[in-house]
């Protein structure tokens, strides 16, 4: 027998209403975490990455806009062939797996918990010997 199946229309309508609004809260932290992690993938693991606050522009394709070459304090220079540069898309990549598999399994034990907690609470107001 279906779990739902077990629930009035009242308990439907909650259960419905809770879907919606932890979908949305899921899908917003989500984007929190992606968009922080994305900065540390930036800052702190493919360190050799772009960023315009800690990197100087040595060459540049002024046609297109696009940085040729560009360089650290310490002198170190970086092209768009380096590895960081080339592995950072992975690295994204990997980070948006995550992220979707963790948050559709807290979507998921969230949704499920509720539902289980309706149903025992259903059960425990009839059942008068269980009752406080």
């Amino acid at each position: 027998m279906e779990t739902v199946d077990m629930l009035t229309d009242d308990e439907l309508e909650k259960v419905r209403k809770f879907n919606l609004t932890i979908g949305i809260v899921v899908m917003l932290l989500s984007v929190v975490i992606f968009w922080a992690g994305v900065n540390f993938l930036k800052e702190d693991v493919y360190k050799g990455y772009f960023n315009p606050t800690r990197h100087q522009i040595v060459e540049q394709d002024m046609d297109t806009g696009e940085i040729l070459v560009w360089k650290d304090v310490l002198g170190n220079v970086y092209t768009p062939d380096d590895r960081d540069v080339r592995l950072f898309p992975y690295g994204v990549m990997v980070l948006i797996l995550l992220l979707m598999g963790v948050s559709a399994g807290a979507y998921t034990v969230l949704t499920e918990h509720f539902l289980l907690m309706l149903v025992l609470k259903d059960r425990l107001s009839n059942n008068p010997r269980l009752q406080l």
